[in-house]
């Protein structure tokens, strides 16, 4: 029997553009459901890659995004040591890719994608916590703590990395682990310290107590992303929370110790004048799990969660644009069937990106001078290395996969 509807636990990108992709493309009616009583708003500004870029124009969601945002053409990667750049992530060949990057607050992403379901009438439906899901042959029906049920012929866990789909129904005992690392992050306005910020849109300083990146979201060039990642103790929560008080201002003067430099004298500038900081625990999944079960599948990080490396976004809109195709080319075949045949397509490069994620946080941690050296060396190398085939990834395109299976 063909499928005609599609529960969607999760009301965040992933599940959003889901939503889109299956009610646009698919012609589903669609279902979601997000625990939270109303849209998140907390998170720093994303990194939307080419690939992420063109998928967002394929659900004609990217016009909402044109006067948002700052248009990255390449990521500097410099050393904090020295100041001086080792290398760079380059977004410049529009005739492969189409389009740059762009770098927008994740609540401007989200507030695009649903209005965009606003559009095509569908709603998010808050404050909705899901507690079984009972199968048929050709039905699946989720319960919610309020006592309301929802039959769809599948259900896409759509929940992020601590998602209670895969949780409770699909792989209970693979659980989200800490990395030792948190994000340290905040904005502040800088038209008056324009002059004094050598950077073009975004540079990522390398050093020895973490890694620092700066970046513009806004195309004046006047509002500053702060990201500082570095190895922290485990901070006692799984989410992310705005530090209040004097925590507030100790965290600053920890980001002052790791961060101020010669090398970098616009730091000391920065970091006292940003408005609000906000920390943020990293956590990731291990690369071996089940990603579906019966007329269950999980997208984006409720699959794959990996430590961020600026194109997390890009790969979940690349898990929604894939299984909606599957679904619209093999609708005859079964729910098991296509997923598989999902999974079958999707393994290999999400593993290649975790693998890179995992070892870029590894290098993060607090090091020794002589380690810190080696590492500029090593990334000087790694980033020369990577270019051609990082030129690849940006190109890549799940829409140019022929299915046949």
């Amino acid at each position: 029997m063909p499928i005609k509807e599609a529960i969607i636990i999760g009301g965040g990108i992933a599940g959003a553009a889901s939503a889109i992709a299956l009610t646009k493309h698919n012609s589903f009616k669609c279902h979601i459901f997000e625990v939270r009583s109303e849209p998140a708003t907390i998170g720093g500004a994303v990194n939307l890659t080419p690939n992420a870029l063109r998928y967002l124009e394929h659900l004609e969601v990217l016009d909402k995004l044109t006067t948002k945002g700052c248009e990255t053409k390449f990521i500097d990667v410099a050393s904090h040591r020295t100041g001086q750049q080792l290398g760079r992530i380059d977004y410049r060949n529009l005739k492969k890719f189409k389009h740059h990057a762009l770098r927008v607050m994740r609540f401007e992403l989200l507030e695009a994608l649903l209005d965009t379901l606003k559009e095509l009438g569908v709603d998010v439906q808050y404050g909705k916590k899901i507690t079984s899901v009972s199968e048929s042959n050709d039905k699946i029906v989720a319960r919610f703590e309020d006592g309301a049920t929802i039959e769809g012929d599948l259900l896409l866990g759509c929940d992020g990395i601590h998602s209670a789909i895969r949780a409770k129904f699909i792989e209970p005992e693979r659980k989200p682990t800490y990395t030792g690392v948190a994000n340290s992050f905040g904005f502040l306005d800088v038209s008056e310290l324009r002059d004094d910020i050598p950077i073009d849109t975004t540079t990522l300083f390398s050093g020895r107590y973490g890694s620092l990146l700066l970046s513009y979201t806004d195309s004046p060039k006047t509002h500053l992303y702060v990201s500082a990642v570095q190895g922290t103790q485990d901070v006692g929560s799984r989410e992310g929370w705005v530090v209040k008080g004097g925590d507030q201002e100790a965290l600053k003067q920890d980001l002052l110790r790791r961060f101020s430099a010669p090398t970098v004298p616009f730091v000391e500038k920065i970091i006292p004048r940003i408005e609000s900081l906000t920390l943020y625990p990293i956590y990731r999944l291990s690369d071996d799990g089940i990603w579906s079960s019966g007329r269950m599948i999980l997208l984006g990080d409720a699959a794959h969660a990996m430590p961020p490396q600026g194109e997390s976004v890009g790969l979940a809109l690349e898990d929604v644009v894939l299984l909606s195709r599957i679904l619209e080319h093999h609708n005859d075949k079964s729910v098991t069937g296509m997923f598989s045949y999902y999974e079958q397509l999707r393994r290999s490069r999400i593993n290649a990106a975790v693998k890179e994620a995992n070892f870029g946080f590894e290098t993060i941690k607090d090091r020794g001078w002589i380690t810190t050296v080696i590492m500029d060396w090593l990334t000087w190398a790694v980033l020369a290395w990577r270019a051609k085939r990082k030129e690849e990834e940006f190109a890549f395109d799940v829409r140019d996969i022929v299915l046949d299976f």
